[in-house]
């Protein structure tokens, strides 16, 4: 494995690239080691009165954390540690490249940080399971036959919008998947143990998220830290910060419209101000939205008293938004810093007021690695075409038409030269036996010639072609970044089970959060 700086996936206006410099310190409170340094001291001042039993769900929910990591858990009950923190969508194999990046990235600060402060620093992956868009994560992308994208997904049980943590885990569907998807693969000698690993992590989950953290911890030897919020344990941690969300909620929408307003020179996105930013689970997850009372677009309505009484008798009916989740984070966790990607970032700097709010500072925003993997056989492809991986990823790999008309161009002299020895044919046959049916068959043979000829070069372009497809299939599915669209088992059917620990360690050596991966 070849592993490089690479700097052609964001360009140097993204905030990829601005979340990093100091100038971004304008739409964040803290930033590099100074900032770092100093949002550590801020979290020793703050009473986290839950640690304890916070440690306790922790370690229930990784029951194979690694012995060292287990160890400095421990010093998360007193405050002595503290944490840094990614999340994702626990879409099956681990979803888009891009969650892995994020992980790898959340390892890599965690290990740096506790270098840079001398304490503890455990790296968390906050796994989005009160999220209720199955459509996200129930799938798989792999290429037709063609290499245009295809979609191998898990149907939902039902139309109600649950929380994914509530859906039961479709074992059969997640199986087929695989095989399904691997079937667009060339076997290889990896083939069998993933699918052995796979079988066993499928055969003891119970939960998307469950299988996610199996399949993704068993790669990095379960050395970071799963946290699923949706369980009655944490619920009922979070009902004091429930409980400020929905009386202070009409603040909370005020600073929200703040935060837009300060941040319009970044990249757009979308919030909702007229959200209350909490959900209900009541048939299905419902946002509430303020009125008079809090009411759901079903109808239902709820006093804050109501609300209040149901948050203690029923935690668990309560989960957060994108936009009150950063802060129940903050409450949960002394959190150091928050590793995302580009649109996480953006909406992250709108949310700056919510903390002041809570008279709190926001936690340091990293960006995550950004990467595109490049296999050898690709890399010689490039270089036939003259290509730069940089060039393919901005314009894609150029596709020719079939030019049956320049072909015969081609072959328009040995046409001439065809139709002289057929008329000198036939004025032999004529005089020697008075008939025409040789040089009928010598037409019949040559024009049969030619169309082999165009025919062969036509299977030669599709062969080219069918390779080029295949390469911007690797490198950009549909035009879309390469780490948005392809899982984790493709790769991992390639290069073998190791492939994360590898990457690992090579990407811990580099300072560089963009990367061009030869393997």
């Amino acid at each position: 494995m070849k592993v490089q700086p690479f700097h052609a996936l964001y360009d140097e206006k993204s905030l990829m690239h601005q979340a990093v410099q100091q100038d971004f310190s304008k739409y964040v409170d803290h930033i590099g080691s100074e900032g770092m340094q100093t949002r550590s001291r801020l979290l020793e001042e703050r009473q986290y009165t839950h640690l304890s039993p916070l440690v306790d769900e922790l370690i229930q929910q990784n029951p194979r954390l690694d012995s060292s990591l287990k160890k400095r858990l421990e010093l998360l009950r007193t405050g002595e540690a503290q944490v840094v923190i990614t999340g994702q969508q626990t879409g099956i194999f681990g979803g888009p490249l891009y969650a892995v990046y994020k992980l790898l990235t959340c390892l890599k600060v965690a290990r740096q940080t506790e270098q840079l402060l001398g304490r503890p620093v455990l790296p968390i992956f906050w796994l989005a399971t009160e999220d209720h868009d199955f459509d996200e994560i129930n799938h798989l992308i792999v290429p037709t036959h063609d290499f245009k994208t295809r979609k191998l997904s898990v149907t939902p049980p039902d139309s109600i919008t649950r929380s994914i943590s509530r859906l039961s885990f479709d074992k059969t569907a997640v199986k087929d998947i695989v095989r399904q998807a691997l079937c667009t693969e060339q076997e290889t000698r990896y083939t069998k143990e993933l699918l052995a690993l796979s079988d066993r992590l499928i055969e003891t989950s119970t939960t998307y998220g469950g299988f996610f953290s199996a399949f993704l911890g068993e790669l990095v030897d379960h050395d970071i830290i799963f946290f699923d919020a949706d369980t009655e344990a944490v619920r009922r941690l979070e009902i004091p910060f429930f409980e400020r969300l929905i009386q202070d909620n009409d603040e909370i929408r005020h600073a929200l419209s703040e935060g837009i307003r300060q941040t319009k020179d970044l990249p757009d996105t979308f919030l909702n101000e007229d959200a209350a930013h909490l959900f209900v689970e009541d048939i299905g997850r419902e946002l509430l939205y303020p009125d008079a009372d809090f009411t759901t677009k079903q109808g239902k309505t709820y006093t804050e008293l109501e609300l209040l009484a149901l948050l203690y008798t029923s935690p668990e009916r309560f989960s957060n938004s994108v936009v009150t989740r950063p802060l129940m984070q903050d409450y949960l966790f002394p959190t150091l810093a928050y590793i995302g990607g580009p649109g996480e970032l953006a909406y992250w700097t709108r949310l700056r007021p919510l903390f002041h709010h809570f008279d709190w500072t926001m936690p340091l925003l990293i960006p995550r690695m950004g990467a595109v993997l490049l296999q050898a056989r690709d890399d010689k492809r490039l270089n036939q075409h003259g290509l730069r991986v940089e060039e393919a990823l901005q314009n894609g790999i150029p596709l020719t038409a079939f030019d049956e008309t320049g072909i015969k161009r081609e072959l328009h002299t040995s046409s001439l030269l065809s139709d002289v020895l057929l008329e000198e044919i036939q004025r032999i046959e004529k005089q020697a036996l008075n008939t025409t049916g040789i040089a009928t068959k010598l037409n019949k043979q040559l024009q049969l010639t030619f169309e082999m000829i165009i025919d062969q070069k036509r299977r030669l372009h599709e062969q080219t072609n069918r390779s080029d497809r295949a390469l911007q299939y690797q490198l950009a599915p549909d035009n879309i970044p390469q780490e948005r669209m392809h899982s984790l088992l493709p790769w991992l059917n390639r290069y073998g089970l190791d492939l994360l620990r590898v990457l690992r360690v090579e990407y811990e050596q580099l300072e560089a959060e963009q990367l061009k991966i030869m393997i």
